[in-house]
């Protein structure tokens, strides 16, 4: 190379050389997102109402702002608007089981937590929901494996079904360990007996047919049956599970001078995970829990499975608070009389209202695991046979 060459180069370098000095040095903005990612470190997040995305439910909570509407034009503060995520149904391709929700424990964090005073959004270009707002309470059982509607029989043992039309839909989640079941194509049902060296029995199933008590991401070795002959599969408690509890239908939404409604959130709505119009999932902390609730994506010390829908031994209805209606027991119940009684009751009277018993609930949520599963090890070792 002549030495005319050698000058053509370096003043073609030189300028090169000097702007990626400049913006690495941050003297001057780079124009490559590339370089330093979608937004830049320390680089405040400016949210409005026309970056949430459409058809989607969205939680707003800023301890900053009283108002909406302020932060509907833009906001600053990060985290205001969270969106509701859709997470891993079970119904989708059996329309006919008991719905299961399911998140990993890598995204179970992305639930949002709706507090009294905040917001529940609905965004649209098309849709108000002017025919009712459906709603759907899930149970909260914490972690488990990937299998949900564990059906029990007469004899204490439990089993998943491989129908002709589903399949193993609704019972396993695909995006789990407990996948590898799925090879049983040809079995009608598996029969799960031990968990580690614990048998699996009526103390270690939720009322959503979820295995009760495991540590999260824990690994256990589980002995699952086709007909009579086992097979054990190792499987990881890396599934957060939540299960129907009951559902209800409310009507009330505001408009707010922007691109979204507000959805009116219920004064008798109790703690607990909701799925709304089968689009968005988030969990609602009462002001009676605020100060108990640990702030994580799972809390044992708070009861999110406490029923507000009340019927009787004998399944008929006796209290629903989206309709407002009373039996003639609940309330005999409730106010220490029966309907068009003359007989005063505390109410009546001015006087502290004697405490009754409470109706019989038809789920019976229980955080009392037995002894046995207590003494599991954090590894999951001492399972194995």
């Amino acid at each position: 190379m002549g030495k005319r060459g050698l000058i053509i180069i370096c003043a073609v370098a030189l300028p090169v050389i000097v702007f990626f000095a400049l913006i690495f040095g941050g003297i001057i903005p780079s124009p490559f997102k590339t370089l330093e990612g979608e937004q830049a470190e320390g680089e405040e997040e400016i949210i409005s109402i026309d970056d949430l995305q459409n058809n989607c439910y969205y939680v707003w909570h800023n301890d900053k702002q009283p108002d909406i509407k302020n932060d509907l034009r833009g906001t600053t503060q990060k985290g205001v608007f969270k969106l509701c995520p859709a997470g891993l149904t079970n119904w989708k391709d059996n329309e006919n089981i008991r719905h299961i929700i399911w998140f990993d424990t890598r995204n179970d964090s992305d639930i949002p937590t709706l507090y009294a005073g905040d917001g529940l959004i609905y965004i649209s270009g098309t849709n108000v929901p002017y025919e009712g707002i459906e709603w759907e309470r899930f149970a909260d059982y914490g972690y488990t494996i990937g299998a949900a509607n564990l059906e029990g029989d007469q004899s204490g043992h439990y089993r998943i079904i491989n129908s002709a039309e589903d399949g193993y839909a609704g019972y396993i989640n695909p995006e789990s360990d407990a996948a590898q079941l799925m090879e049983f194509a040809n079995a009608s049902e598996l029969f799960i007996d031990k968990i580690g060296s614990v048998r699996v029995r009526d103390d270690f199933v939720s009322d959503g047919g979820t295995l009760l008590g495991l540590d999260k991401d824990t690994k256990y070795v589980c002995e699952w049956y086709m007909g009579t002959y086992y097979q054990d599969f190792e499987m990881a408690a890396d599934t957060h599970a939540f299960c129907h509890l009951e559902k209800f239908t409310t009507y009330q939404y505001e408009f707010l001078h922007s691109n979204c409604i507000s959805i009116t959130i219920p004064e008798w709505l109790k703690t607990g995970y909701y799925y709304v119009s089968g689009l968005g999932f988030f969990r609602y902390v009462s002001k009676d829990d605020v100060y108990k609730y640990n702030g994580k994506a799972y809390d044992a010390g708070i009861d999110w499975n406490d029923p507000m829908i009340l019927y009787d031994e004998n399944g008929s209805l006796e209290y629903d608070p989206s309709t407002g209606f009373e039996s003639d027991v609940y309330k005999e119940r409730k106010y220490g009389r029966k309907e068009g009684s003359q007989t005063a009751s505390a109410a009546d009277t001015g006087e502290n209202e004697v405490e009754n018993n409470q109706p019989v609930y038809v789920q019976d949520e229980s955080d009392d695991y037995p002894e046995e599963m207590e003494n599991m090890s954090d590894s999951g070792a001492e399972m194995y046979e």
